[in-house]
């Protein structure tokens, strides 16, 4: 026989809990064969999130996958979604951003009846839907009203809050903890750089973002301000995007501004056979 689907729907606010019930030939699940079923019903919570659901018998094994996607009305949304299944060999909970992508929620490899040869699994499949909230940092990064300090430079300013730059960098916090010319004015002028690479600067600290394009100006600032992760990241980014026309500038980069690790990561690029003690450097 085909699989059948039977599924009830039970729905308050964000929470919907759904009672599926599965039946198919206990024969054809213990062959080498593989029955498949996907829910052509959607399933919407709240006006957040849709729902479908994959399951697959195959040999003893019942297989079930979940796709959660974003609410037509909620695209310019970041929806979390919670599931929960007990009724799964292994008791299954997790939350995750809807994307669209199919996951794997559970194997049920003891059925719940089999009765003249078919099978009857029933699963009770818990789900929440939420909008993501945006962290903290964030936050900080969108914030125009609080900021109190400004990365300038002859093409315009970006603005930022101190306590980043502090922990960002030992330079920028020794600069900011004194009294300096910088500090009273609640700016420093920064030669040599784009706003652009500023605007960078900052997507760096407050969010882990490293940028396509303009990795080298950024080093230079990292090499310069001590920021000393953003220099590793920047190093590894380049070498290992880097063409063999760019290793020459590369290494020449390198020797300006002082920066051994991206010479050693570009001769290793090279050859790694040519690659110098970074000790032989510094």
């Amino acid at each position: 026989m085909p699989m059948e689907l039977f599924v009830k729907k039970q729905q308050l606010g964000t929470f919907l809990r759904l009672r599926c019930v599965v039946n198919h030939s206990s024969k054809v699940s213990k062959a080498n064969e593989r029955t498949l079923v996907v829910t052509s019903e959607k399933y919407h919570i709240d006006n957040l999130a849709t729902i479908r659901f994959e399951f697959e018998s195959y040999k003893s094994a019942f297989t079930c996958k979940i796709l959660a996607v974003n609410h037509d009305s909620a695209k310019n949304y970041k929806v979390k979604v919670n599931v929960s299944c007990q009724d799964v060999d292994t008791p299954f909970y997790s939350e995750w951003i809807c994307d669209d992508q199919w996951k794997n929620f559970g194997i049920k490899s003891i059925c719940d009846s089999d009765f003249l040869n078919v099978v009857t699994d029933v699963l009770d499949i818990n789900i929440t839907a939420c909008k993501a909230l945006e962290s903290f940092i964030v936050k900080l990064y969108k914030d125009i009203y609080f900021t109190d300090f400004k990365l300038s430079t002859v093409e315009g300013s970006v603005a930022v809050h101190r306590a980043c730059l502090a922990a960002c960098s030992d330079v920028f916090q020794a600069m900011l903890s004194r009294e300096w010319k910088e500090t009273s004015e609640g700016r420093i002028e920064i030669e040599g750089v784009t706003l652009t690479t500023l605007q960078h600067l900052k997507d760096y600290m407050y969010l882990n973002m490293l940028p396509e394009d303009g990795l080298e100006q950024l080093l230079k600032l990292a090499s310069y301000y001590l920021i000393d992760s953003l220099k590793t990241e920047c190093v590894s980014k380049l070498a290992l995007t880097s063409k063999p026309e760019d290793w020459s500038r590369l290494l020449e980069l390198s020797v300006i501004y002082k920066i051994p690790e991206l010479m050693c990561a570009v001769q290793m690029m090279v050859n790694p056979a040519l690659a110098v003690d970074r000790k032989l450097l510094d």
